[in-house]
């Protein structure tokens, strides 16, 4: 948390509140990240900025923590480790919490991602890594491949189909 929800006015008289407010502050933040890593949790992905002080904590219990600016790679994210977005700073509850086998960076063709892989049967997300020469090649083949997800997704849910572009005029052709 990098501030509070309100905003209030502390008086402190001398340097001993100061110190105690401080103190109890880092003490509650600790409280919080040992009470992550004592349930075991070794990544925390995040929205929005980390104070320093979380980040420090982070560190000294050895937990990863992965900044995200986009609500909706959250909820991708999420999704794909079987998570639930919390909202309250603590310890989420065993059913809030998502697996992954395996959280790590790699290179690929000089851009830096983030890799969470997870193998289950029922997992139901993949991730297809385009490469190419421009951006409207790399446009083109993402439109090709949402079309194509597009329709499986489609005959999944009804198998029915006709025949287009042209299919019914050669098939046509075939039988005359």
């Amino acid at each position: 948390m990098q501030q509070g929800e309100t905003k209030g006015t502390i008086m402190l008289t001398n340097a001993d509140e100061l110190e105690n407010y401080s103190k109890s502050e880092e003490d509650k933040f600790e409280g919080i990240i040992k009470g992550l890593a004592d349930n075991g949790i070794q990544v925390v992905v995040a929205t929005g900025s980390m104070s320093e002080m979380a980040v420090h904590f982070f560190e000294k219990y050895k937990i990863m923590a992965i900044k995200i600016m986009s609500k909706w790679e959250l909820k991708r994210i999420a999704r794909a480790v079987g998570a639930t977005p919390v909202v309250k700073l603590g310890t989420p509850t065993p059913e809030e919490l998502g697996y992954a086998d395996e959280v790590h960076f790699k290179e690929i063709s000089s851009q830096k991602c983030m890799v969470i892989r997870r193998d289950q049967e029922e997992n139901k997300m993949a991730t297809v890594v385009l490469r190419g020469s421009t951006y409207s090649m790399l446009d083109d083949v993402e439109r090709a491949i949402d079309d194509g997800v597009n329709t499986i997704k489609t005959l999944g849910k009804d198998p029915r189909m006709v025949p287009g572009a042209g299919a019914t005029e050669i098939s046509l052709a075939k039988i005359v």
